[in-house]
């Protein structure tokens, strides 16, 4: 089964589809991850990608197709799309290379959203996540794991996360009107615990 994740940065899209991965053995495929992997590794692609991240800016589609296209070819049994596609541009490219079967709308109010983005933090070393609402470290600012300095990612301060769901509302309300017309969109409440969320889903999607 191939389905997209949708919603507003904080909704919990990353958390569910980690499960969804680990129940079924779909490919959880996240365009922020692949971004980001591209920066630490220092690439090319990776260096562009950067200015636009630490700017709250959305990278543009012809950075991300690169990177989405490669994930999609190595996915065989099925996947779990995770901020992708944003815009109209983006479905297009899918839609010539890729089927969806099933749409989850993660629905979350924007105060929410940002309170639970903002309390993001990881360790510089380990790179182990961290969230100060319901996730902190034994000692303040120090990993539980590797002793390394645990911090706030430049795209995860509140202004930069204006930006984006901002942006979210400009691009992807396309997108999802889309998918409901085809009759794909399925809508979940995300402000509930994470067992229940995901309850949620695996009974809406009839598994």
């Amino acid at each position: 089964m191939n389905i997209l994740l949708i919603g507003i940065q904080g909704c919990g899209k990353g958390t569910q589809a980690k499960l969804l991965e680990e129940k079924y053995g779909w490919k959880h495929i996240t365009t922020g991850n692949l971004l980001r992997e591209n920066i630490e590794n220092k690439t090319e692609l990776g260096m562009k990608a950067k200015k636009f991240m630490e700017a709250g800016e959305l990278v543009p589609d012809k950075y991300v197709f690169q990177i989405v296209e490669d994930a999609l070819l190595s996915a065989n049994k099925g996947i779990i799309l995770d901020g992708f596609p944003r815009n109209m541009e983006q479905l297009k490219f899918l839609e010539k290379n890729f089927m969806i079967d099933n749409v989850i709308l993660l629905d979350l109010s924007d105060e929410k959203a940002i309170e639970r983005v903002s309390s993001r933090r990881n360790c510089e070393v380990c790179k182990k996540d961290y969230n100060l609402l319901y996730n902190k470290p034994e000692i303040d600012s120090v990993c539980d794991d590797c002793g390394g300095k645990i911090v706030q990612r430049a795209d995860d301060h509140e202004e930069a996360i204006k930006k984006r769901i901002e942006k979210f509302y400009q691009d992807t309300s396309e997108v999802i009107k889309y998918f409901s017309d085809q009759g794909k969109l399925i809508r979940v409440n995300a402000d509930l615990e994470i067992e229940t969320i995901q309850e949620n889903i695996i009974k809406k999607l009839e598994l």
